[in-house]
């Protein structure tokens, strides 16, 4: 593994609740904290060029201050959920699923998952080192500084819809991650730097990047809805608060958690009725009201359309399965 990567896997060592480990599968990251668990295993391509499968259950997964001032050329491709990167010109850029992303920049302080998981590909280019000599790449004539001119001229990060074609070549590279292929592994890489040095770039997202002010004032008003489930807050009442608009305020709303209001909240309901229902002995009534349904049979309806089951019928399979588990 060549020298620069190798410095950003021990910096992440050092992070309190990161661990850096070797398995038959190649070097794995894992995150174990209070908030959630996550990993990241690392594949070299040749020397310079890593790719490597993210896993993440938790809200967030720490950066190393060393780690945000490394330049690389990095490749991004999100597979499910939302990540969200502060970038070092204080811009939040967002990728949501079959976006990619090129950057010069690297994420500073932590990688945030506004929806709590993400599954996603990573590619590390160190384009000093492959310029000294990388006999994979020569072979076939490819250049990855010239992705850096392509992608990344006019801003330092381009994000994207992936075409279908990307779409394809992403989607079998993910689907290594469990049973990885060195011979595959590099052909996929090698196929979609090709495609991505001939392809005809598209415009890329304008609504992709956001402020440090728009996405504080979303996470601020997820924060006073997710706190207060069992009132019905109109949004025009939090955006006159934040003076801004109404339209606006949904919009770094929709850009933060890629979702509308109304839907955020209802799954944040449901989630903590799941949550009530299995782990204490409320009466569903309670539960409804607590969660911001005074009519039980419309909260009902809801939950069964999320869970499949009535909220009595999920609290009887939740404890049977936790008795089950008792017992084993």
């Amino acid at each position: 593994m060549d020298d620069m990567l190798g410095s950003i896997l021990k910096n992440s060592d050092r992070i309190l609740g990161v661990t850096l480990k070797d398995s038959s599968n190649g070097r794995e990251l894992i995150l174990d904290r209070d908030g959630g668990r996550g990993r990241m295993v690392f594949y070299t391509i040749c020397p310079g060029l890593t790719l490597a499968f993210i896993f993440v259950n938790a809200g967030m997964w720490p950066e190393s201050d060393a780690n945000s001032q490394l330049k690389l050329l990095q490749i991004n491709y999100c597979i499910s959920g939302r990540s969200e990167l502060l970038l070092d010109d204080g811009t939040y850029i967002y990728l949501q699923k079959n976006d990619f992303a090129i950057s010069e920049q690297t994420a500073q302080k932590e990688y945030i998952f506004p929806t709590g998981k993400y599954q996603g590909i990573k590619i590390y280019c160190d384009l000093k080192l492959l310029q000294s000599g990388s006999g994979l790449l020569e072979f076939f004539n490819m250049d990855l500084a010239a992705l850096r001119d392509i992608y990344c001229k006019r801003r330092k990060t381009y994000l994207c819809e992936a075409d279908n074609e990307l779409k394809d070549i992403f989607s079998r590279l993910f689907c290594l991650a469990e049973r990885p292929s060195d011979f595959y592994l590099k052909i996929y890489t090698l196929e979609l730097v090709y495609r991505l040095l001939g392809m005809n770039v598209h415009p890329p997202k304008s609504c992709g990047f956001y402020t440090e002010t728009q996405v504080e004032l979303a996470k601020r008003t997820a924060k006073i809805l997710s706190d207060n489930l069992h009132l019905h807050i109109p949004v025009r009442q939090i955006a006159d608060r934040f003076s801004v608009s109404e339209t606006s305020l949904k919009n770094y709303f929709r850009g933060v958690y890629g979702q509308n209001i109304s839907t955020y909240l209802r799954e944040i309901r449901m989630n903590t009725a799941a949550g009530l229902l299995k782990n204490t002995k409320r009466p569903v009534a309670e539960i409804s009201e607590q969660v911001g349904y005074s009519n039980q049979g419309k909260f009902a309806a809801v939950f069964k359309q999320k869970y499949g089951l009535s909220p009595l019928e999920y609290r009887r399979v939740k404890k049977l399965e936790n008795e089950s588990l008792e017992d084993s």
